[in-house]
């Protein structure tokens, strides 16, 4: 399984705060690009807090229909609002907001969908 999470990074941006929230959020080291902040994984654990959350607020029936709407083939992905993350908190989201949103992209939705159901 391949898990990709990124997310653009403008000037304004404080880009080590924005990587530690990620981190904070997702157990694995990001990378700061020029223009973007990216973390790979092989692992679904990364998803864990995204799991919890789904299953605390009750949002999996959301989740699920984000991953279904975006798949293409078994690719799938879902993003997250930016700067809700920042203050350690996640929120899905279908709209672009102005300082772009996290994506985290994977190559088997099956195994996501699974995850976040149990």
């Amino acid at each position: 399984m391949k898990i990709k999470i990124h997310t653009p990074l403008y000037s304004t941006e404080n880009s080590e705060k924005i990587k530690n929230a990620l981190e904070e959020i997702f157990p694995i080291k990001f990378q700061i690009k020029k223009d973007k902040i990216v973390g790979n994984s092989k692992d679904i654990k990364v998803l864990s807090k995204i799991r919890e959350k789904i299953q605390k607020e009750r949002i999996k029936n959301t989740a699920l229909f984000l991953i279904e709407n975006n798949k293409r083939d078994n690719e799938s992905k879902f993003e997250l609002n930016k700067q809700t993350t920042m203050i350690g908190k996640v929120h899905f989201v279908e709209e672009e907001y102005a300082l772009g949103n996290i994506v985290v992209e994977f190559n088997d939705s099956e195994k996501v969908e699974e995850y976040f159901s149990t």
